[in-house]
Formats: structure tokens, C-alpha cells, sequence
């Protein structure tokens, strides 16, 4: 992420949870709070998510996700992503598509429908995905 939409220090995240609104989805939580400035951005993995090579690896696809997001979100706010128990399990395309539907949720995008154009290779991608598999699992079920 650029150095000009990194959110940092621990003093401003404390400030945006004590102040900010909250909306939550299946894989992310956003806390988002007005800001007299450009917007900002920073993603936040617990424990919870797993042991730090997998919250390392969370916040890398949430931080890439958000950084393709960033000409589709209001701006004047600052945001914090928190990464749930359940993202580190998820596919990048339903993470992605988890963010949008979060942050449209919220009323934070400009555009939905061309943030989801942005990811729709990598859903198309991951449906057909899903849909192999299945064949596979139909295949292998029929022919034992």
C-alpha cells in the first residue's frame, strides 16, 4: 500500500475505534471515521485469524484488495479493516467480494458495481473453480 494511504500508529487507530461506525460482513469488519484529510487506510489481523504467517498473509490480500478499492471509496474518512477468524480460509475473490458488499453495506463506495468489475475475473475464476471441483467430486462419486 502507498505510504500516502497507510493509516499508522496506535494513537490514531485507538481514536477511530473509540469514534468511528462500525459494519461488519462475513470475512472483514470495517471502523470508519471522518477525517479532515485524505483517506486512509489500515488492516488489522487478531489471533483469532491464526499464528502470524497466516495473519501476515490476511492482511497482504486485504491490504491488496484495498489498495484496488481505493478510487471507489468515500473520501474524508479513514478506514480500518479488521480481518475475522473466518478470512484466513477464504478465497481472495470472496474476501474481495466480502470488502465490497461490507463497505457498500456501510454506504462507503462510490460505484459497486465497477468496484465488483474490478474482481470479476477472479470471481468468474473462483466460481468455475467451486464448479470443477464439483464436477470432480460427481465424476470420482459415479465412477468407483
Amino acid at each position: 500500500m502507498q505510504k500516502k494511504y497507510r493509516l499508522g500508529g496506535r494513537r490514531t487507530f485507538s481514536y477511530i475505534y473509540r469514534k468511528g461506525s462500525r459494519c461488519g460482513g462475513t470475512y472483514t469488519s470495517i471502523t470508519y471515521c471522518p477525517t479532515r484529510y485524505a483517506l486512509r487506510v489500515g488492516v488489522v489481523s487478531g489471533k483469532r485469524v491464526g499464528k502470524s504467517v497466516v495473519r501476515n498473509k490476511v492482511k497482504r490480500r486485504i491490504k491488496d484488495i484495498a489498495m484496488r478499492l481505493i478510487g471507489y471509496l468515500q473520501g474524508g474518512y479513514n478506514y480500518v479493516i479488521v480481518a475475522k477468524s473466518g478470512s484466513a480460509d477464504a478465497p481472495y475473490a470472496k474476501l474481495a467480494q466480502d470488502l465490497i458488499s461490507t463497505l457498500n453495506k456501510a454506504g462507503l463506495l462510490k460505484d459497486k458495481a465497477g468496484a465488483l468489475r474490478l474482481f470479476s475475473q477472479s470471481i468468474e475464476d473462483s466460481i468455475g473453480a467451486d464448479t470443477a471441483s464439483d464436477n470432480k467430486a460427481a465424476y470420482a462419486d459415479t465412477h468407483i
